[in-house]
């Protein structure tokens, strides 16, 4: 997460519980940007989670993701099961999820993407080359 690192909470079966985590650590350390850092199949809920959460908090930060990189045809340790295996059930949470309002709508998603580009087109981009 940053340098001092914190460990990372459990997993539990409630959706956002682990977004809650990221979120207090962020406010309490006053982090300014947050890189995920996710196994891939993962990191669409991981991403719409926090999303969600910051958003509920009136939180605005530059989010990034940042991808692991595994070949989705390596099996995942708990499961045995590749990320090609995991990712319909991924699809199927967020889609719960959202009905839950657990993680972001395609409006909340899009609303914050506009802000980010917006206000941090560097971070995104790199900086202009003809600077």
């Amino acid at each position: 997460m940053s340098r001092g690192s914190t460990s990372r909470p459990s997993r539990h079966r409630t959706p956002g519980l682990q977004a809650t985590w990221v979120a207090d650590q962020v406010q309490a350390r006053g982090i300014t940007s947050l890189a995920l850092t996710v196994s891939p199949y993962h990191l669409a809920r991981v991403y719409l989670t926090v999303l969600k959460t910051f958003t509920r908090r009136d939180m605005r930060l530059p989010i990034i993701p940042l991808p692991v990189a595994v070949s989705p045809d390596t099996p995942v340790p708990e499961t045995g099961a590749t990320a090609y295996d995991l990712v319909p059930g991924e699809a199927r949470r967020i889609l719960a999820y959202m009905e839950e309002g657990w993680v972001a709508t395609a409006a909340e998603l899009q609303e914050y993407l506009r802000w980010l580009w917006s206000r941090h087109n560097a971070l995104l981009v790199g900086p202009d080359p003809a600077r």
